[in-house]
């Protein structure tokens, strides 16, 4: 073999100039040159591999539109993970004065409405080490290339396996070393190139069904190797596969393993396929036993667990949402291609793009604005509006068009005849084949599910009677003849059903459509119990949803989702006096809300259903298990590794149960005058976590503030890395001795939670941006100073699910002008001297860490080590705190939530005078005022040694929030 990697080499399908094809990859697999044999097999595989994903499947046009699908390099638009960033740039000196003084605006054409996200900036922060910096969104290539294992996760039709399909193609590629933009990885070098080898779990699942994996003895990791080297033969014709993997898995880290689809996995093991969780233990064995290998997963966000992640160890990444600019490219790349298929024309495909584009950013269509930010369903707006320029309102409206011009091309003549012509009964349409077949059927299939994709598989025979069976009580004549004409028609057209293995079986065009007809079958026909059955498997989550949407447009369906509904809120298994285990019934209510939330509560208050006490019943139901300190306890347990079925409530179901509650009105904090009254008259003298109410009570005495005093800020700095989102030099409680008393000459009351964003939207409500009584004289300056009406970052916060978080983004100088607005409505419930304020430094940690004997401990919940279940930290991903009262487990003694975590908490402390409280009117903007607590945004360092920071009383941050106290002042 030459030397040299410079020349030509003929290919089977084209002539390639430049880098000799395979050599170069081929070499890395092997190291060395590889022999000709060996380069040739490599070649012909990685061809093959190319030709196998370069084309994406279309659905929505009929086949005769786009029998072959579209190129999916042309269409093809980067992705980002969700809560990653990387650095774009320092700001200038200027930039910074700006944003300190919530002047700074990010240029126009760089925002992410406007840019890819490769160049749009969506957000700034504080770099401990580089200062002040503007950062973009991190690209899911950039994420893969920085992980040796990762789960990917996203939405149905986010684009996960589009994702995986085109990394595969473009490895394919550069293997064959075709280097050019459109095999550009970002995050890659041109020169890194790995060997990709790409299965489908269905299908690795079903190959390793029946055996003895030895998981609990000594693994069989052969029988892994088996499957993946007869998958390889059988698609992808390589020539003795095991060689070729043997020599990659040799070399460090130049196998990329590329397994789509954990969602399409049974949870239960079958005759035909391996469970989930022993498929993902016998990965993580296989990935110990074989270092060298890279591994990407990809799962539906919902059906990655907690169990999951235990089994594995490894990241989890969700892809994000399209934004505005994406969308923009989107469609921007697609309606040329329908063009050069010859689907519309040019002057039509620049009508459809500016009305769609148009539509998008109207204000009124923002549920539109939603479905397009799923690429699937962008693509599926696409070829409806391509097919017949209407936008669908939702996204069961939207499935249901595409299925309509699916089975619309059955109704349409070509070569003579339409469906009801070929089967010789010109009464039989498409949609009555629909509604009574083909439903059904596609209901029987999802739920085996055989397929290597996760579509069910209607066997050619259960078609064929099924038809017979129908054609003969709608009097057909000749039933037997006449589903044989109507097989062989469907096969001719296909569109929503594809033949497969010569006709014996038929699956449906996409995933998405059959679980679309499952859903809709499931909830026409079947019983309450029958989908009360299926409602905690994950493959059957979307079906119930898309169901209950075709349900909603039906006249007579209001009341089955009533029905359905109740039964959800209900304490007790439908149909019986048995009481549901809590953690059953905590997922049943949250299941409801996320119904009624889907299909908008309002469009569902028009149907005649009792929406108002369903709500009522779910806000009880979410109080409740935010409140359930036993179900806190086995969630503990369960993070611990305690074996439990059912399963309790993790903090991130927690999160989005909490984030549904409050779109219904969170109960758990008063928000106007009156309810602050009525909270406020009767102030409990109770010590302890007991309760629900708002004000906690802390007895007068002394406190022991502090640990063992030795000077910790090296040992923190050393764990925090180099990214410290807040961009804050935080203190340890390195300054502070054992025995180091507090006094608290006055009992006090403190907040339960930190003020959360509805409870200041009622102060901005109240003209408290504009009543300068409430300000002292430097915050009134201040606030002149920089013209603000409203916190930094207010808009983002009061999106419906966040209003019940902490607020955030306000100066110490806000904090205090809420607390004299508070204060104005509650004088006259409070005490004589006392008054509602920010709590002191001791106030709050007296609070924060001592038990009813004052007796300190190391965290707020006791000395237990620190878990996610007691705290909100290492949050970097979420972009926003969490809401209020998540970690049970993590109360103070009497009763305070989010002492430790969430947001840093401003207190009336200047730095030094830790046992006083500061005079309000006397701060001005160079005082260093102290926070406690730490944040979400913190790492376990920093939270465990309960870390302090000072800040000016003008600055403004993500991660700084406030609660009140009364005390005596």
């Amino acid at each position: 073999m030459p030397d040299t990697t410079i020349g030509s080499v003929n290919t089977n399908y084209s002539m390639i100039d430049g880098p000799v094809v395979g050599i170069n990859l081929g070499t890395i697999i092997y190291g060395r040159a590889p022999e000709e044999g060996e380069r040739q097999s490599l070649v012909r595989y990685l061809e093959q591999l190319s030709n196998s994903h370069r084309k994406i499947r279309v659905i929505g046009l009929g086949p005769s539109r786009l029998e072959s699908g579209i190129d999916l390099a042309s269409v093809y638009i980067m992705l980002a993970v969700q809560k990653r960033y990387r650095i774009v740039r320092k700001l200038t000196s200027f930039e910074i004065i700006d944003y300190q003084r919530q002047k700074l605006r990010i240029p126009h054409e760089l925002k992410p409405d406007r840019c890819l996200p490769d160049q749009a900036i969506i957000k700034i922060g504080k770099h401990q080490r580089y200062g002040w910096l503007m950062f973009r969104a991190e690209l899911a290539t950039e994420t893969i290339a920085q992980y040796q294992y990762l789960i990917l996760c996203g939405a149905p039709g986010s684009g996960k396996s589009t994702f995986a399909k085109h990394l595969v193609w473009a490895l394919a590629q550069r293997g064959l070393d075709q280097i050019n933009h459109q095999t550009h990885l970002r995050g890659w070098t041109d020169k890194r190139q790995l060997l990709p080898i790409f299965m489908p779990l269905r299908q690795l699942a079903g190959a390793l069904a029946g055996n003895d994996l030895g998981l609990h003895a000594e693994p069989k990791i052969g029988l892994l190797l088996d499957a993946l080297c007869d998958y390889l033969q059988t698609h992808y014709g390589l020539d003795e596969p095991r060689t070729l993997l043997t020599a990659g898995l040799n070399q460090r880290h130049k196998v990329l393993f590329v397994f789509d689809g954990l969602d399409e996995v049974p949870v239960e093991a079958n005759e035909h396929s391996l469970d989930r969780a022993s498929l993902l233990r016998f990965l993580r064995i296989f990935a110990d036993h074989q270092p060298n290998a890279r591994m990407l997963i990809t799962c539906r966000s919902r059906a990655w667990t907690s169990e999951y992640r235990m089994i594995t160890q490894w990241p989890m990444h969700e892809l994000a949402h399209l934004t505005g600019g994406q969308i923009t490219h989107f469609v921007h790349y697609w309606f040329p291609q329908l063009v050069l298929s010859g689907v519309i024309g040019h002057d039509e495909a620049q009508r459809y793009s500016t009305e769609l584009l148009k539509a998008l950013q109207h204000p009124k269509r923002q549920k539109l604005r939603l479905m397009a930010e799923n690429p699937l369903l962008l693509s599926m707006m696409i070829f409806v509006l391509a097919e017949n320029g209407v936008l669908p309102r939702d996204r069961h409206s939207l499935y249901e068009q595409v299925l309509g011009q699916l089975l619309g091309q059955w109704d349409a003549k070509r070569e003579g005849d339409n469906l009801g012509q070929a089967i010789g009964d010109e009464r039989i349409t498409s949609q009555e084949l629909r509604n009574r077949v083909l439903d059904r059927l596609c209901y029987h299939a999802h739920m085996q599910a055989l397929s290597v994709d996760g579509r069910g598989r209607i066997h050619g025979r259960e078609l064929r009677l099924e038809l017979m069976d129908y054609f003969n009580r709608v009097k057909v004549a000749d039933p037997y003849r006449a589903a044989e004409r109507c097989i062989a028609y469907i096969d001719q057209r296909s569109g929503l059903l594809h033949p497969e293995d010569a006709g014996m079986v038929y699956a449906f065009a996409h995933l998405t459509l059959q679980e679309h007809s499952a859903g809709r079958h499931l909830l026409f026909y079947e019983s309450i119990g029958q989908i009360l059955a299926l409602r905690h498997d994950d493959r059957w989550r979307e079906p119930i949803f898309l169901g209950v949407g075709c349900l909603t447009s039906e006249s007579l369906g209001s009341s089955k989702i009533s029905e359905l509904l109740t039964a959800l809120i209900d304490r007790y298994d439908y149909g019986s006096d048995t009481c549901k285990p809590s953690h059953v019934w905590y997922r049943d209510v949250v299941l409801a809300a996320e119904l009624g939330f889907d299909r908008d509560w309002g469009l569902l208050s028009g149907t005649g259903i009792d929406v108002r006490r369903i709500k009522r019943e779910i806000r009880l139901g979410v109080v409740q298990m935010l409140h359930d300190r036993q179900h806190a306890q086995s969630a503990l347990e369960y993070f611990y590794g305690a074996a439990m079925k059912p399963t309790p409530l993790l903090v991130k179901e927690r999160q989005h149960a909490a984030e549904l509650l409050a779109g219904l009105g969170d109960p758990r904090y008063p928000i106007d005058g009156t309810q602050w009254q009525q909270e406020t008259t009767h102030l409990s003298q109770q010590f302890g976590r007991e309760g629900t109410h708002y004000w906690r009570y802390m007895p007068a005495g002394q406190y022991q503030r502090g640990d063992a005093g030795t000077d910790i800020a090296e040992t923190i700095e050393k764990h925090l890395g180099d990214f410290d989102p807040a961009g804050m030099n935080h203190r340890g409680q390195g300054d502070t001795q054992i025995g180091d008393v507090g006094v608290v000459p006055h009992p006090y009351w403190i907040g339960q939670f930190m003020v959360t964003v509805e409870q200041y939207q009622a102060f901005i409500q109240a003209g408290g941006y504009h009543t300068d009584r409430w300000w002292s004289t430097h915050g009134k300056a201040w606030k002149t100073m920089i013209a603000c009406s409203e916190p930094w970052w207010w808009e983002q916060q009061t999106l419906q699910q966040y209003i019940n978080q902490p607020i955030y983004g306000v100066s110490w100088y806000e904090a205090v002008a809420y607390c004299n607005w508070l204060n104005h409505y509650l004088q006259p419930m409070l005490p004589v001297g006392y008054r509602v304020c920010v709590p002191s430094e001791t106030e709050w940690m007296s609070a924060a860490y001592n038990d009813e004997h004052g007796q300190f401990h190391n965290y707020s919940w006791g000395n237990q080590p620190l878990t996610p279940e007691h705290a909100v930290y290492d949050w970097v991903e979420e972009r926003r705190p969490a809401p209020v009262g998540l970690s049970r487990m993590g109360d103070a003694p009497c009763g305070a939530a989010d002492m430790t975590g969430n947001l840093w908490e401003w207190t009336a402390t200047l730095d030094g005078k830790q046992d006083e409280h500061i005079d309000e009117s006397a701060v001005n903007d160079a005082c260093l005022i102290t926070l406690r607590g730490g944040s979400c945004y913190d790492n376990v360092t920093t939270i465990l040694f309960a870390a302090n920071d000072t800040s000016l009383p003008i600055n403004v941050s993500y991660n700084r929030g406030f609660r009140c106290v009364i005390a005596r002042r």
